[in-house]
């Protein structure tokens, strides 16, 4: 069974000790990429129509998204994988230009 979950670092200190740094400018940094390439991750996953597509974070994406389509726990606030996924969107809805954005 494949773990879903969008891969943001939230848990600053955890940054610090794997990325091996005690400057909270390079956590906020790595963490602030990490956050874009998951929306990257995320618009590409929603244009993307290849159901055989070679990026790797695209098919995990999509299996995010339909997850949070069927998922019965958000409905009550429960559901982690679903939280990250709105917070996402809301993230990139004010910042995205696009009018045509599928996202």
């Amino acid at each position: 069974m494949q773990k879903l979950g969008l891969g943001i670092m939230i848990d600053q200190p955890s940054i610090k000790q794997e990325e091996g740094t005690n400057n909270p400018v390079d956590a906020k940094r790595i963490k602030k990429e990490s956050i874009q390439r998951c929306i990257q991750s995320l618009v590409h996953a929603c244009r993307c129509k290849d159901e055989d597509c070679h990026l790797p974070s695209c098919a995990k994406m999509k299996k995010v998204v339909q997850h949070t389509r069927t998922c019965k726990k958000k409905k009550n606030g429960g559901c982690p994988i679903c939280k990250q996924l709105i917070a996402l969107c809301c993230y990139h809805s004010k910042h995205c230009d696009d009018d045509q954005c599928p996202v």
